[in-house]
């Protein structure tokens, strides 16, 4: 039977290459499509009209394409023919490596990749994975992906293709800096474990946590180390969103509601104009001050938590401007195999705010190269969200 899941797809702006994208695990009863209108195209109707084309190149063409090509390409140009920057088609295989991320085991090479303008860009290198071990640095610019390049890549085709088999190799054509020569780079993909997050004290009385993507298991595995934070001694907690690049809708909700009893978390606005509010569980785990550290990676789902604590006055936000991705992405799949994501709805926090190609806009505002969150004597965010959340205590 054919289902869908919604999900805040992140930025599209950064997805953990160590396999792919964050989709995946949460489904919904399928919406009623009765008295929708046939598509037409001029006077005939769309299924006709492929189908004479379909026939015309089967019958006609110097070389005709498969079947499974022309299927592919038809719906790859539908919806191209949206102007949805995420709508996208994956095929049965690409759709499997899709949904593996929300299991938590991964095969890739092991980065986080954005668009920034029209280049396709390293956000981080995994420690210990086979991106580090090649030399991958952050802020390289991916220009061939196994020879082909783009005027400008989509980051789901870039995960895709990158992403594979374990023990097969990529070759990456890399622009590093003001280089203008090409480095090449063959790297075989692996299993990437990578834990969701990080966690530590600070100070003697602060714990922090950072959180990397919101899959299925976000929210409980943050529950643990809150749980373990508080029981060593934490009075508040910082919990570091920067280059979070979203995931599930509902990990998002889930994972606000931790630190908020009660209350819509955020509101989806349809097409037709129609509100879904998604309220808070009422499993918080604790009262305590919070800190949110976000930036100019932190998308979807990120800027959805931070939004709500940020609306019920539950966390004073502290960096840079996020991303500004307020959009809801389905993933549908097809009878056939595969699948096709889309954009549905655009979401709103508590308060009304409109993030989409906006962001959020932090309490306190610290203006940051990323490079220096590798250390914690140089990464002023962290220190003044220390200092923020000391006031609070």
């Amino acid at each position: 039977m054919n289902s869908f899941m919604k999900f805040v797809a992140g930025l599209t702006a950064a997805l953990v290459i160590a396999v792919g994208a964050f989709a995946g695990g949460m489904f919904f009863d399928r919406v009623s499509r009765d008295g929708l209108p046939t598509p037409v195209v001029g006077s005939a109707s769309l299924k006709s009209a492929v189908s004479e084309v379909a026939d015309i190149i089967g019958e006609e063409a110097l070389e005709p394409a498969s079947e499974t090509s022309m299927t592919a390409g038809a719906i790859r140009g539908m919806l191209e023919s949206l102007d949805d920057p995420h709508a996208n088609y994956f095929d049965e295989k690409h759709y499997q490596y899709f949904s593996e991320q929300n299991s938590g085991v991964f095969y890739g090479i092991g980065i986080t990749i954005s668009n920034r303008e029209n280049d396709l860009a390293v956000v981080s290198v995994i420690a210990d994975t086979p991106a580090e071990r090649a030399g991958l640095k952050a802020d390289d610019v991916i220009v061939t992906i196994d020879g082909e390049t783009r005027p400008k890549w989509d980051v789901d085709e870039a995960v895709l293709r990158i992403r594979g088999e374990e023990g097969t190799d990529v070759v990456l054509g890399i622009l590093r800096g003001e280089e203008t020569e090409l480095r090449e780079f063959i790297i075989t993909r692996a299993r990437i474990d990578v834990p969701n997050t990080d966690a530590e004290m600070l100070e003697g009385s602060i714990g922090y946590i950072r959180l990397y993507s919101f899959n299925q298991i976000a929210a409980s595995e943050l529950a643990e180390e809150i749980e373990t934070l508080a029981n060593e001694g934490a009075r508040g907690f910082i919990l570091d969103l920067r280059d979070n690049p979203g995931g599930l809708l509902s990990s998002s909700v889930d994972v606000s509601s931790l630190f908020i009893p009660d209350g819509v978390i955020v509101r989806v606005e349809d097409r037709s104009g129609t509100i879904e509010e998604h309220r808070a569980s009422g499993k918080t785990v604790t009262d305590a001050p919070i800190v949110v550290l976000i930036n100019g990676n932190s998308a979807s789902a990120s800027e959805i938590v931070g939004g709500a604590l940020q609306d019920y006055a539950r966390a004073k936000l502290v960096g840079e401007q996020s991303f500004g991705k307020g959009s809801v992405q389905q993933i549908e799949e097809l009878s056939f195999g595969g699948a096709i994501k889309l954009t549905i709805a655009h979401y709103l926090t508590p308060k009304g705010q409109i993030i989409d190609k906006i962001g959020l806009t932090p309490d306190v505002v610290v203006e940051m190269e990323p490079e220096l969150q590798m250390d914690k004597d140089t990464d002023t965010q962290l220190q003044r969200a220390i200092e923020v959340l000391k006031a609070e205590l």
